[in-house]
Formats: structure tokens, C-alpha cells, sequence
């Protein structure tokens, strides 16, 4: 039982932590954070993200180019965006 609350509290987290800083806050810069804000939130993000944790630069350059050619051969090629 202990191991399958951790495996969703891992899971649920990384989708927050996806969301919420490198969606929105890395991709977006839907909001500011202080610098002290910025690296807590990085450190979990990587805490839960574990091995498919990409940095928020390199999440928010490919999210942008996503963006920018969507359904294209340009497009990345990241289901993660």
C-alpha cells in the first residue's frame, strides 16, 4: 500500500510540477517567481519528475518552437509539449 501511495504522489507531482513551472511559469511566463521561489520549485520539479525531467530552459525553447510550428516537419518531435 505504501508503495502505490508513492507512486501517485510521484505521480500527481510531477504532472503539478509540469504544469505549473515548466508549462506555464518556463514556457509561458504566465507569472514571476523570486529567485529563492524559483529554485525550491526547480528542485521538486526534478525530485518529481525524476529521469524524464527536462530543464525549464530547454522545456520552454522546445515548447516555444512547438508553438511556433505546430503540425509542421519543424515541429519537435516531443509528445511532452
Amino acid at each position: 500500500m505504501i508503495v502505490i501511495i508513492f507512486i501517485l504522489v510521484l505521480w500527481y507531482g510531477g504532472l503539478f510540477f509540469q504544469s505549473f513551472f515548466l508549462h506555464r511559469y518556463a514556457a509561458h511566463q504566465v507569472f514571476t517567481m523570486s529567485k529563492t521561489m524559483e529554485k525550491i520549485t526547480f528542485i521538486l520539479t526534478w525530485i518529481f519528475q525524476g529521469s524524464s525531467y527536462l530543464s525549464a530552459y530547454g522545456y520552454g525553447i522546445m515548447h516555444r518552437m512547438h508553438h511556433a510550428y505546430t503540425d509542421t516537419e519543424k515541429d519537435p518531435p516531443f509528445s511532452i509539449l
